[in-house]
């Protein structure tokens, strides 16, 4: 079976209340025995950061699909970024405003899958999850701070492809738990199942007891803004 992809992103019932825009972005391709995912996740102190999120999703996966390895999409973000904000006039202000950003990106090629991750969030190679963060006083590194003169530190792994599936989910997806569960075959099969499953868990529940006439209400599942992708394949 060739690799499938599918990935969506949401606002979180949180940010839903306060009518702020969703600050993650998904994205993903398919062909063949190869395909990428990458999810970002905006800074929530950011004042748009959701416009770097989406920027950099684009650009990073572009590298991936062109071959480059995570350095180089590492680079070739960075790069993107750079290239924005040197026309503007607050070079810094503008990068704390825009371009913090989380990233975790996972490809598969072949007999291989791969994750590059910066900051928090998580990742399925099939049903084994691994959650990055958080981090101490909620302040994952940004890979933008290296345009700021910091050290950047990311995290990489390396794993065969009998699994079957990747995902990759940012920590507002996380904090659900079973990150693996949407690997299932029906959110790849459905282009719009993903984004559906998204929505319901980014609503409050309400429940009519008839017997005790009142009506049961349980928080949404995501509070924070969430943004998912997805690889499935035959092992």
């Amino acid at each position: 079976m060739d690799t499938m992809s599918a990935r969506a992103a949401v606002i979180g019932a949180r940010h839903a209340r306060t009518g702020r825009n969703g600050q993650d972005a998904a994205a993903g391709w398919a062909a063949g025995d190869t395909g990428a995912i990458v999810v970002c996740d905006g800074c929530s102190a950011g004042a748009c950061s959701e416009v770097g999120a989406r920027l950099a999703a684009q650009v990073a996966l572009a590298a991936i699909v062109e071959g480059l390895p995570w350095d180089g999409v590492r680079a070739r973000v960075l790069h993107a970024i750079e290239q924005v904000v040197e026309h503007l006039p607050d070079r810094e202000q503008a990068i704390h405003d825009q371009f913090l950003f989380t990233i975790v990106a996972a490809a598969r090629r072949g007999a291989e899958v791969a994750v590059w991750t910066v900051g928090d969030g998580g990742y399925a190679i099939g049903d084994r999850e691994r959650v990055l963060g958080p981090f101490a006083d909620n302040q994952p590194p940004y890979l933008a701070y290296e345009l700021l003169g910091a050290k950047v530190a990311d995290h990489r792994e390396l794993a065969d492809a009998y699994a079957g599936a990747l995902v990759v989910g940012t920590d507002g997806v996380c904090e659900m738990g079973g990150l693996a569960r949407f690997a299932e075959r029906r959110f790849v099969e459905h282009p719009d199942a993903l984004r559906r499953e998204l929505v319901r868990c980014a609503r409050p529940l309400e429940r009519i007891d008839w017997d005790a006439r009142r009506v049961e209400r349980r928080p949404a599942l995501l509070q924070d803004d969430g943004a998912v992708a997805v690889l499935r394949w035959r092992p």
